[in-house]
């Protein structure tokens, strides 16, 4: 089983949007708004996405709002799920508040509320929130599957794939509050996958690769090793084969690029990703080489079941000491027994 974890890293993008807002959204401020003199308790009327401007009622972690209202110019704290948001007074009026959602904010087993409060009394409004925290692949009953973790999941009725330019549907098969399991489209290669709840949408980090080397076939590289032997095998961790390598100690399997796939230029991703299986209890130390065997990494691997591996490059090169180009790929058994193990979903991940 594969899984991937959700790394939000939108803070320069949130900035660059905070900036896009004051700008497209200079009509809902006006000089009667900036006097903030009316002592009155609060009034959320609606919230909307800060994007589409159609009111939601429900948010995503890290994504902006408007907070439409009455009385809301005196702001002193604003609240989701009780947890403090933070905000930008300049971002306020007495009828608008621009806010962002918290990353950390709790969006299981909650009041599913964000809560205003001013110098003049405190409102609350119906707003549950919606992420997805990491996902998992697997196999159901034949069918290729994507198990999606994290809520509120609750009103979610549709999955789709993004790839490119396309965006394919998937057949959601179930759903709870925390977790939603759909089918994989045919044809994914690589995708961010999007999931649709009460008219808001939340993405996942990347599934599968950008630079894919070996899912069920090698793509753009040859196969080959040294102190052992290699074959195409039925023993998957997804979709319909695998590499199944017995190796004599410290033998390995070696991937070279051929003529037809593109060259693989180091600077243009950042992990490398793989999925590997190792078959007795001997293989249990995995070295993995990128170009020079000076420059390899050590992996420990749990024997007997499917190890996801997902490694920052400069894990292996340093910032700054990368090859222009990746040309050689090894995998090398390293803890000086007889092995057998097997290899799946490789790639690499911008």
């Amino acid at each position: 089983m594969k899984k991937y974890s959700n790394i939000n890293n939108a803070f320069l993008a949130a900035l660059i949007f905070v900036f896009m807002i004051i700008i497209g959204c200079e009509s809902e401020f006006n000089e009667n708004d900036l006097n903030f003199g009316n002592a009155e308790a609060p009034v959320i009327t609606s919230i909307a996405d800060a994007r589409t401007e159609a009111s939601v009622s429900s948010g995503v972690l890290g994504d902006f709002y408007w907070i439409r209202g009455q009385n809301l110019g005196s702001v002193t704290s604003i609240k989701y799920n009780g947890f403090e948001a933070g905000f930008n007074p300049v971002l306020v009026t007495e009828t608008l508040i621009i806010s962002r959602v918290p990353l950390d904010a709790p969006f299981l087993n909650v009041s599913n509320k964000v809560t205003v409060e001013t110098q003049f009394g405190t409102t609350s409004f119906d707003f549950a929130l919606l992420t997805i925290t990491d996902f998992e692949e697997d196999v159901l009953d034949g069918e290729s599957v994507v198990i999606l973790n994290g809520g509120d999941f609750t009103n979610v009725d549709r999955v789709t794939f993004l790839s490119g330019s396309e965006e394919l549907e998937a057949e959601i098969l179930s759903s709870t509050t925390e977790q939603v399991v759909a089918i994989i489209p045919d044809g994914i290669i690589q995708a961010f996958i999007l999931v649709f709840s009460n008219g808001v949408v939340a993405q996942s980090t990347s599934f599968g690769f950008n630079y894919p080397i070996f899912t069920d076939e090698l793509i753009g590289w040859d196969l080959g090793g040294f102190g052992g032997a290699q074959e195409i095998s039925s023993e998957i961790s997804l979709g319909s084969v695998s590499i199944k390598r017995t190796t004599d100690p410290f033998g390995g399997l070696t991937f070279l690029p051929n003529d037809e796939g593109e060259s693989l230029v180091f600077s243009d991703y950042s992990t490398v990703s793989f999925q590997i299986f190792p078959a007795n209890p001997e293989t249990t130390l995995i070295a993995l080489a990128l170009n020079d065997f000076d420059k390899q990494i050590l992996i420990d691997l749990v024997p007997n079941e499917w190890n996801r591996i997902v490694l920052p490059l400069s894990d292996i090169y340093p910032a700054g000491t990368g090859p222009e180009t990746i040309t050689r790929i090894d995998f090398q058994e390293f803890a000086g027994a007889n092995g057998l193990f097997y290899l799946d979903q490789f790639g690499f991940i911008e």
